[in-house]
């Protein structure tokens, strides 16, 4: 029996091992020829799968035409929207004419409120002015009444009891009151001892009555004569 060599039985089992990985390892190929036909259902999803990987591919370069978006969200590369320095300069040119316009109206304003408070205060010194001459002049006046009737009690004073009764009886009633009013009791009481009853009458009620309030006083049935 012919001996077969160890090394020849090994090179080939490494043969058939590798042919062996080899065919488990490549995809199995369809057999045209048992493979069944494609349908009209396939070959329009196949169209449409195509349609689609091609407006995808064309979006993307859509998007890569457009640039990378702006850093801040609404801020716009449109150029011409950016004020010039020209225009920033001519701006606030506007605006300075415009705030010294209204400070010159208040400067106007403020000088017509002082204009008018110093008339205020210039009308109010002549009132007052005015006021302390009144007072002045009513001062002296009461001050010559006073004088007056002084003068003339001392006239009735320096009289008899009946004749300074006789004059008063025809005198003006009020007058006739005032100057015994202001006599002293001991003094008027002669002169009314001596007045006719009816007169006396009289000047004794509204002697009494006008120490009363205006209200109160009673003054109804009083004779002159």
């Amino acid at each position: 029996m012919a001996r077969v060599p160890v090394g020849k039985i090994l090179i080939g089992g490494l043969v058939m091992t590798v042919v062996a990985k080899a065919a488990v390892s490549l995809p199995e190929l369809p057999n045209p020829f048992t493979a069944p036909a494609p349908t009209i259902s396939d070959i329009v999803l196949t169209a449409g799968d195509a349609d689609t990987d091609e407006k995808v591919v064309a979006k993307s370069e859509d998007e890569d035409d457009e640039g990378p978006p702006p850093v801040i969200a609404g801020l716009s590369d449109t150029p011409g929207l950016c004020e010039t320095p020209e225009e920033v300069l001519r701006a606030l040119s506007k605006e300075r004419e415009l705030i010294a316009e209204r400070m010159a109206k208040v400067d106007a304003h403020e000088a017509e409120v002082t204009l008018a408070r110093e008339k205020l205060d210039i009308e109010k010194a002549a009132l007052v002015e005015l006021k302390g001459s009144i007072e002045t002049l009513l001062a002296k006046i009461e001050a010559q009444q006073t004088d007056d009737v002084q003068r003339l009690i001392d006239f009735y004073k320096n009289m008899k009891p009946a004749e300074a009764a006789s004059l008063m009886n025809e005198m003006d009633i009020e007058v006739t009151i005032m100057v015994l009013g202001t006599m002293s009791p001991r003094t008027a009481a002669p002169i009314l001892a001596k007045m006719t009853p009816v007169r006396a009458r009289a000047v004794s009620k509204i002697i009494l009555e006008r120490s009363q309030l205006p209200g109160d006083q009673d003054l109804n049935g009083v004779r002159l004569n």
